[in-house]
């Protein structure tokens, strides 16, 4: 079970109260009522204690959407099917199926024949550290003895949707990465696509890595790929956190913007996503730069809520797991002026991204521990 940080000093005021309150009582009714008092005190806090206090769910896979304006996630198990004639797909079929997502214009309907959990996660925010890739389900509630289904940590996917509010005028680009993949299509159009996997190139970028770099980098396609201090494993293997196509935007217009991420092989996992403000697209930084010329770029965000290196080690280690990787948490720098992005819900439903398939719980208190049945 997992409890905020907030939720948790909420809840402990009140059991301070409780507390004051048991301990008089046990007093009126002497020792013998003191010592029973005592005694459930001290097993409610050794429950209270054993909560995993895990603040990175409300930063990199989501939190309660009451508390924030948030894109809306929901995990798929691409080894579970559901249905009649669906079948556990393979390493080359989850590529496959993705690029088959995109090709449908990021209809759900393609995922549906698969077991897909109950909880929904609200994202303000992508920033997640290289860590094991099964952090990914351990976040959705996947893996709890009491949901019905184990989720292994490969094949997974998670989409999130939602209408964002443009909080300035401008040309801007997002640039990120995600182990494996990390895909963003803003006002129905695929903006960035970025990991190990390529989906629409239809296949796993390692084998063709120089080929990757010189295609993205041209100067037909204007891309960068920004190296940084804090990314040594994401600038050896795959040269640096690429860019995307460049886009304009109106100060005040809403746009739709779905984000996907996906973990294949199941060992390890993490994504980040940033965003750039050029002059124009003519005039966009292209080409591979070192990390003494790579820029600080925006953190793409919903709210005011910025990453805490230090919250985000305590959550992927608490409740007796290490779901680190070599103890290192990598990640690029970003501003933290960061311009928000606003979300506005209704617009999303809309614009129906949040159908009886997708589904928007807006009072659901899934990210509490709690599931729907």
């Amino acid at each position: 079970m997992f409890a905020t940080p907030q939720a948790k000093a909420d809840w402990g005021e009140d059991w301070a109260d409780l507390w004051d309150d048991a301990k008089k009582k046990g007093e009126e009714l002497g020792e013998e009522g003191k010592k029973l008092g005592e005694k459930v005190w001290d097993d409610a806090k050794k429950r209270w204690d054993s909560l995993d206090v895990n603040y990175v769910l409300m930063q990199a896979f989501g939190g309660d959407v009451d508390e924030q304006s948030a894109l809306v996630g929901r995990f798929y198990d691409l080894k579970q099917p559901l249905r009649e004639g669906a079948k556990p797909l393979t390493r080359g079929e989850v590529v496959q199926k993705i690029k088959e997502f995109d090709g449908k214009k990021w209809d759900q309907r393609v995922f549906e024949d698969y077991y897909s959990p109950a909880v929904r996660l609200y994202a303000p925010y992508f920033y997640l550290p290289r860590c094991k890739a099964s952090y990914g389900p351990e976040a959705f509630q996947c893996n709890e003895t009491d949901s019905g289904r184990r989720v292994a940590p490969s094949a997974w996917v998670v989409v999130y949707r939602g209408v964002v509010t443009a909080p300035e005028d401008g040309f801007f680009r997002f640039a990120g990465m995600g182990d494996d993949t990390l895909m963003v299509r803003f006002d129905n159009k695929l903006v960035l696509e970025a990991g190990w996997s390529i989906p629409t190139r239809g296949d796993m970028v390692l084998g063709t890595k120089k080929q990757y770099q010189q295609e993205i980098t041209s100067k037909k396609n204007k891309c960068a790929l920004y190296q940084y201090k804090q990314t040594p494993h994401w600038n050896a293997v795959l040269g640096g956190i690429p860019t995307g196509e460049v886009f304009r935007v109106k100060k005040g217009k809403k746009y739709p913007i779905e984000i996907l991420v996906s973990e294949i092989p199941g060992n390890e996992f993490g994504f980040c996503l940033l965003m750039q403000k050029v002059k124009s697209p003519g005039t966009a930084p292209h080409g591979v730069f070192a990390p003494k010329d790579s820029p600080e770029l925006y953190l793409f965000r919903t709210n005011e809520s910025l990453p805490d290196f230090s919250a985000i080690e305590a959550a992927l280690t608490a409740g007796g797991k290490d779901y680190r990787v070599k103890g290192f948490m990598e990640g690029p720098p970003f501003d933290h002026k960061s311009p928000v992005w606003k979300v506005d819900y209704e617009e999303g439903q809309k614009r129906g991204l949040f159908d009886s398939v997708f589904g928007l719980f807006r009072d659901d208190d899934t990210a509490m521990g709690k599931r729907r049945k």
